[in-house]
């Protein structure tokens, strides 16, 4: 294996080298390979930007620091004329790479290595509440371009919300505030983050988040579907009406269905303004069934459905949760 790693280097050396302050203009021909030698310093990431200028070309990147190379291959293969990107992870010690560019037809283009020893961080790295999904597809020293998504770790609802620090408003179109269900997930949208910006995402146990819960509950006693977690729809105008819900909400989130079930119903036969308001609420989320209905089947069984049990995992779990995302 020693003999291997050997020749391999030794064939490196033989290779034209790309550096970062080089970008490499060529060209290559349909069936040709093209390959260079890339030095990747000890903590460091890379990215290798292939941007073609016409034709069709693929990229690939192996790096040598293991044998065979081909545990290590990164492959980019765009359509012709787009631009074919790899990330590499950070390296623990110096590491060399072998790139190769593939025409798929005759192609001019640009090569190009960045690297970086700074990266995108959530803090803090353990969640109870939230999950931050970040899907790096650039970076310079000290910008990172991503795509992010914000995913909800428990079986319960809460209200998210999302402010943003030292970036131009104007050039940011990531929502304020949304409600997410069990297990969903609500993609933000691109974002460029530099080190002087950070991104602040709030779980909290509101109003609005109970009355997502006591809803969805309610839909799957009187239809057996449940509302989907990553549903999008306006109840701001419906939450005065909604507000005598919350003491159902609270004995949800405590795992007491069955007290629960009592004061959904006195309450709903208390004030009809909230079963009106209920009923709109499960119209907007798809659920239809006549006012009247809906007040009866509430009433012949709220607490005798197994998926009220789902309810009853958000005992213990924290109010608010907030995770920063920043550059580091």
């Amino acid at each position: 294996m020693l003999w291997m790693l050997v020749a391999t280097l030794m064939a490196l050396s033989d290779l034209p080298t790309l550096k970062s302050d080089k970008p490499f203009l060529g060209k290559v021909a349909a069936g040709e390979n093209l390959k260079f030698h890339l030095t990747i310093p000890s903590g460091r990431r890379a990215i290798v930007t292939l941007i073609p200028l016409n034709g069709d070309a693929d990229l690939s990147v192996s790096l040598i620091s293991e044998i065979p190379a081909s545990k290590t291959l990164f492959k980019s293969a765009s359509p012709a004329l787009q631009i074919e990107r790899l990330m590499l992870p950070r390296q623990v010690k110096q590491t060399e790479a072998e790139i190769s560019i593939s025409g798929v037809t005759e192609t001019q283009f640009v090569l190009v290595v960045n690297w970086t020893d700074r990266r995108v961080v959530v803090e803090p790295a353990k969640t109870v509440l939230a999950e931050i999904q970040w899907q790096e597809v650039a970076f310079s020293e000290d910008t990172f371009l991503g795509a992010l998504t914000v995913a909800n770790k428990t079986a319960t609802w809460y209200e998210v919300n999302v402010k943003v620090v030292g970036l131009d408003e104007g050039k940011v179109s990531l929502p304020t505030s949304f409600v997410l269900g069990p297990k969903g997930q609500r993609y933000l949208g691109w974002v460029a983050l530099t080190s002087k910006s950070r991104i602040i995402v709030t779980f909290r146990r509101t109003p609005k988040a109970d009355a997502f819960l006591v809803a969805d509950c309610v839909s799957r006693v009187v239809s057996g579907v449940a509302i989907s977690p990553e549903i999008e729809v306006a109840v701001d105008d419906l939450m005065p009406y909604l507000q005598t819900l919350l003491p159902v909400g609270q004995a949800l989130r405590e795992g007491d269905w069955k007290r629960a079930g009592t004061l959904l119903v006195a309450t709903l036969r208390r004030n009809p303004q909230t079963l009106t308001a209920l009923h709109a609420f499960l119209q907007r989320t798809g659920v239809r069934l006549p006012r009247d209905v809906l007040g009866n089947r509430v009433a012949s069984g709220f607490g005798a459905i197994s998926a009220i049990i789902s309810a009853a995992s958000a005992v213990n779990l924290p109010k608010q949760e907030q995770v920063v995302i920043t550059v580091k």
